[in-house]
């Protein structure tokens, strides 16, 4: 298998929120936490590290989605401030939690296709 078609699929399982070796177990035991061990091919999914990206590629996602509908309700309808803040923060807030673990879940897959491991990173 070559190394882009490779990271697809680690990326494309971990959409899935399922193991990246597999494809068919479950990646998370909880809301954001791996499991040791797939429950079907016995892979640990734990030792991928996804400290930092996952919320800041959702967070640029997010933005990307929002900030054009935030201002163009602003200047078609000129709400009033409190207006906007009841609309569009509880809708930032909320997608920003649904898409948080399909991130985690592609961040873990990329770093499987490429054999990042928590001992690779610290090992430098």
């Amino acid at each position: 298998m070559s190394g882009e078609s490779k990271v697809w699929l680690g990326v494309k399982r971990g959409l899935s929120r399922h193991c990246p070796n597999c494809g068919e177990g479950k990646l998370f035991s909880a809301f954001l936490t791996p499991r040791s061990r797939c429950e079907v091919c016995g892979q640990d999914n734990s030792i991928y590290p996804s400290d930092d990206a996952p919320p800041y590629l959702t967070l640029v996602l997010v933005g990307h989605v929002i900030l054009p509908f935030m201002f163009w309700a602003d200047r078609a309808f000129e709400p009033e401030m409190w207006v906007q803040f009841a609309i569009w923060l509880p809708l930032v807030a909320a997608m920003t939690v649904g898409l948080l673990p399909f991130m985690k879940g592609a961040v873990i897959g990329f770093a499987w296709a490429n054999g990042v491991t928590r001992n690779s990173v610290a090992g430098r």
